[in-house]
């Protein structure tokens, strides 16, 4: 009998947990740097963010938290990364759609990137990820 009331128990607290999956749609990425483009301001890498959401899901609230400073490389260099952010105000939004495509960022000071090395060293394109902590709320 205990094993009934407990495998019930059990169903239905699964059927009454939906699914948000959140993944990395493309990447932080830097264009081709070259040497001759270097100033003293500061550049940003651009990447996606996708939320796909059951229809139980639309309405609840989902809060980004980011790192306060991050790392970057093209594979022969890492850049410090000094702020990330995104699109949305107070990194924060309420879903309402299936799917939704949000744009984050990744700011850093040229200056980092050329720091006496050869060019073949400092060239080509920056990549980085981001550990981003995702809080949900209900509706």
């Amino acid at each position: 009998m205990k094993e009934i009331v407990l495998s019930l128990f059990l169903i239905t607290n699964i059927l009454s947990f939906s699914k948000v999956e959140i993944k990395i749609f493309e990447p932080l990425r830097f264009e081709y740097l070259s040497t001759k483009k270097l100033s003293n301001e500061k550049i940003g890498a651009y990447g996606t963010i996708e939320i796909r959401a059951e229809k139980s899901d639309i309405g609840k609230k989902i809060v980004f938290d980011f790192p306060k400073s991050g790392l970057m490389t093209n594979r022969k260099k890492w850049i410090k990364v000094e702020k990330y952010g995104m699109e949305l105000p107070e990194k924060e939004m309420v879903i309402s759609q299936e799917v939704e495509h949000i744009k984050f960022y990744a700011l850093l000071d040229k200056r980092d990137i050329d720091k006496g090395e050869e060019a073949k060293i400092i060239e080509g394109e920056y990549t980085g990820y981001v550990p981003i902590v995702v809080s949900e709320y209900s509706k």
